[in-house]
């Protein structure tokens, strides 16, 4: 295969629908929410300015890979900038700054060399995404269950009004982000989730979760959106909350075999 095909797949959407949920159920639950909705918010700029601009792309005989839409800004780019930027400045560290700034790098250079973008799309799409992941790894929300509950709903319902300018997008985007926004505030604070000890376990739960993700996106219907994004969410989180359950269980166990045996309390 083209190495610029295959890297320009680390910009692609898909891939995104499997880091996200990596973040969420193995690293760590908030930043992964935090991530989502940065990425959320990305994939809506990019798409909102494609159809308000409507720039044009390189003539189609240049093309080296099929695309769709118009030109800027890059989308690829906008999104591996969002998403790398966002956890670079998360972590803060050299070492991830450099592994962020060659991941981005090569994505935007690929629109380039296969010729589906000028390079007027890929620094846009450069600047959008690491404004936006500056500003969503800076900013810290803290709101009630009903607060954030009402915050999501509003949210989708302005993210579906963009229909008539985004088009089927509007449900997409709106729809995840409905979903597993509920399910995640339902699990953050009515369940006081937390995620499992066991890493085996929680590479289970990423497993089931970016099943049902991927099944939503596969259909690919108005009404499965919300469905998988809430069922994506919640099952894997249940999961976990209840074995969590038990792993405190044990801890108390053991500590109270410890206080009662040690020599110094007889």
């Amino acid at each position: 295969m083209n190495f610029w095909l295959l890297i320009t797949e680390l910009g692609d959407e898909k891939a995104y629908l499997v880091f996200v949920p990596f973040v969420y159920f193995v690293v760590d639950g908030r930043t992964g929410w935090q991530l989502f909705c940065a990425l959320v918010l990305s994939s809506l700029t990019v798409i909102t300015l494609k159809n308000f601009l409507k720039l044009p792309r390189p003539p189609k005989y240049l093309w080296k890979t099929s695309v769709s839409g118009y030109g800027f800004p890059s989308g690829h780019t906008t999104v591996s900038a969002t998403f790398w930027s966002y956890l670079a400045f998360k972590i803060r560290e050299v070492w991830f700054f450099a592994v962020a700034f060659v991941v981005v790098g090569l994505v935007g250079l690929s629109r380039i060399f296969l010729e589906v973008h000028y390079v007027r799309d890929v620094i846009g799409g450069l600047i959008i995404g690491i404004s936006i992941g500056y500003v969503a790894s800076s900013i810290e929300i803290s709101l009630n269950r009903s607060s954030k509950l009402l915050g999501i709903v509003i949210s989708s319902l302005l993210i579906f009004s963009l229909h008539p300018l985004i088009g089927h997008y509007a449900f997409k985007i709106g729809g995840y982000l409905l979903g597993f926004g509920v399910a995640h505030t339902l699990s953050t604070d009515y369940l006081n989730y937390e995620l499992p000890d066991s890493l085996k376990l929680r590479f289970i739960m990423f497993l089931i979760g970016l099943s049902i993700l991927l099944f939503g996106s596969i259909i690919n219907q108005l009404v499965v959106y919300p469905i998988s994004g809430f069922f994506g969410c919640i099952i894997p989180n249940c999961i976990g909350w209840r074995f969590r359950n038990e792993e405190r269980i044990e801890y108390s166990r053991i500590g109270s075999e410890r206080w009662s045996w040690n020599p110094r309390r007889r």
